[in-house]
């Protein structure tokens, strides 16, 4: 190779501006996948738009600490109306730990494609996949909420 008028041996331009396309085109390329993957969660939030109704609850005790808000709201707005929330993936609840006033609506979210079974101290709630159901604080008491039988979160409901 010859030396150009610049000192520098001819191809080493050419090499730069092969590898300035590459990483141009692993970047878009991430940048689409990325649009794609929220494309499809998006996708499955608005397929379940009316969630709260299959919530089905149970009890069994007499004392109920909670009651359950039916609403015809999609996952969307749902979010956005409601601040209390656990988001349950894999029956792990986050955040580990709530605290709220007695009153307050606490919405349990099921971020899995299939159904689970939620106990909240002596209420059952059979959730279906990719839904939610509301509750309403009616006592002051510390809950723990288990998703299928394991997967606690804790709810503690104040004055």
């Amino acid at each position: 190779m010859t030396d150009d008028p610049t000192g520098k041996p001819k191809g080493m331009n050419t090499g730069y501006i092969i590898a300035g396309v590459l990483v141009l085109a692993l970047i878009v390329w991430g940048i689409y996948a990325r649009n794609q993957k929220n494309k499809t969660a998006d996708d499955n939030q608005s397929t379940n738009q009316e969630q709260s109704s299959n919530a089905s609850p149970t009890s069994t005790e007499e004392s109920v600490d909670f009651d359950l808000v039916k609403v015809d709201l999609s996952y969307e707005k749902a979010i956005k109306a409601y601040p209390y929330r656990f988001q349950f993936s894999k029956c792990s609840g986050t955040p580990g730990t709530l605290t709220v006033k007695k009153g307050s609506i606490v919405m349990l979210d099921n971020r899995d494609a299939v159904a689970h079974t939620f106990k909240a101290n002596n209420q059952t709630f059979k959730i279906a996949g990719y839904g939610y159901a509301l509750l309403k604080t009616s006592a002051i008491t510390n809950a723990n909420i288990t998703c299928d039988g394991g997967g606690a979160a804790s709810l503690n409901v104040q004055k």
